[in-house]
């Protein structure tokens, strides 16, 4: 109990006074290492082989791959194709751009894999024309916001490379696994757009042309294509996860310097020495969260919570509402990757002695996380949505709380329906 207090408390200590989330993995470990030792017989040869061996994975490769990929399609200019293709499709509609702003949230989606590259490169196009066509800044700002969400469930995703390599699972199950839950995001958002687009009488645009919807299809294409080459790559086997992820990189900047000649390589340049600062900062991270993942293990840690729950709740729905209410707690005050790392090595083994589906529940983990990045006072989507739409963080707040009913609506259906995370993958990995 001492061990587990020492390293859950210092970890918060840390992490309150503002120590970087990595570091604050290294020193929750150390001091937990120096109460059984002493700190002159701490193993820091151990404990440097441990962090070094975090990193030292060939899966998490598709990481700076696919913060590149979500770099190369803002700076491209490829946001606004994207927005232009979902405003021929449903621009038309009751609430006509904030259906826009959800597709084009779910198209750019599986490019980046990102919420915040989504928030970011989507974001001013997306604001920017709603409110021109008369939608109120703070609506306009609130389904970016929530909209944004989408990106890491819907593959290719961050998270989900995370989690597959964390916990050991197919990353291509948790891939696939993800489909129906981001489309049920997608349509529920879609049906509280329309409702309160009618309530406040916002405007409805005209229909487009096929032939200008052809145009808007044709001159977005290419870079539509890049989820479908990942995905069928994958299932085709003719690469993994990681190679897809490298295959991307290569096809996205060959399309944006030749074909859309967009991009210079001082340009290029640049987008790879920002993503490799990106890139270190969760190589940090990892690096910690490997550490204290060999301290949990080497101290029976979780075996303890393990043991303490299963000894006190027999139901499985009781533990889903118990570990969903926790995630969602730790994704309020820490964000998703960080979180990630945290939360993976202990509450796998503690779902799998209930018979929970890994796969199953990797995605809940996921969708909670990104519920958290909307959710004071941690949201990292929310600040950037409020930095580019230039609004106070209370009217943002206000507009955004609708948008809680589609994302907790989703969550608790595949929390208590399984088959909507595994029937994707158990078809097609069979």
């Amino acid at each position: 109990m001492t061990i587990f207090l020492v390293l859950f408390g210092v970890l918060l200590i840390l992490l309150f006074i503002g120590v970087p989330v990595g570091f604050a993995m290294i020193g929750a470990s150390i001091c937990v290492l120096a109460l059984n030792r002493g700190f002159e017989m701490v193993p820091y040869e151990m404990v440097a082989q441990r962090t070094l061996y975090g990193v030292n994975s060939f899966t998490l490769l598709a990481i700076p791959a696919f913060l590149l990929i979500g770099r190369l399609m803002n700076e491209s200019g490829i946001s606004e194709r994207v927005f232009n293709i979902a405003r021929t499709a449903v621009g038309h509609l009751r609430g006509g751009l904030g259906h826009v702003n959800v597709l084009s949230s779910f198209i750019f989606a599986g490019m980046s894999g990102s919420a915040v590259a989504d928030a970011g490169g989507l974001g001013p196009v997306q604001i920017k024309a709603m409110e021109r066509d008369g939608y109120d800044r703070g609506f306009s700002a609130a389904v970016t916001a929530s909209s944004a969400t989408i990106g890491p469930i819907i593959p290719p995703s961050i998270p989900a490379v995370i989690y597959g390599a964390l916990a050991n699972v197919s990353i291509a199950a948790v891939f696939l696994g993800s489909i129906i839950p981001g489309i049920l995001m997608g349509v529920m958002m879609m049906a509280l757009v329309a409702f309160i687009s009618h309530r406040r009488g916002y405007p409805v645009a005209a229909r487009a042309s096929i032939s200008d919807f052809g145009r808007a299809l044709v001159a977005g294409f290419l870079p539509v294509l890049t989820p479908l080459i990942i995905i069928c790559g994958i299932l085709s086997g003719i690469f993994t996860p990681t190679e897809a992820s490298a295959v991307a990189v290569v096809y996205c900047a060959l399309i944006a310097a030749l074909v859309y000649r967009t991009l210079t390589f001082a340009s290029f340049w640049r987008i790879c020495r920002e993503t490799a600062v990106d890139t270190a900062a969760l190589l940090v991270i990892i690096a910690g969260s490997a550490l204290y993942a060999w301290v949990l293990a080497r101290y029976q840690v979780t075996s303890q919570i393990v043991d303490f729950l299963s000894a006190n709740i027999e139901s499985v729905v009781v533990i889903l509402i118990v570990l969903n209410l926790f995630i969602l707690l730790i994704g309020c005050f820490i964000d998703s990757v960080p979180a990630l790392f945290l939360l993976t090595p202990i509450v796998v083994p503690l779902i799998q002695t209930y018979g929970i589906d890994p796969i199953h529940f990797g995605v809940v983990m996921i969708l909670n996380l990104m519920i958290g990045l909307i959710t004071p006072p941690v949201g990292t989507v929310l600040f950037t949505v409020q930095k580019v739409a230039d609004i106070r963080f209370g009217v943002l707040i206000r507009e955004i709380l609708p948008f809680y009913i589609p994302l907790f609506g989703t969550l608790i259906l595949i929390t208590f329906i399984p088959w909507l995370v595994t029937f994707v993958p158990s078809v097609l990995l069979r």
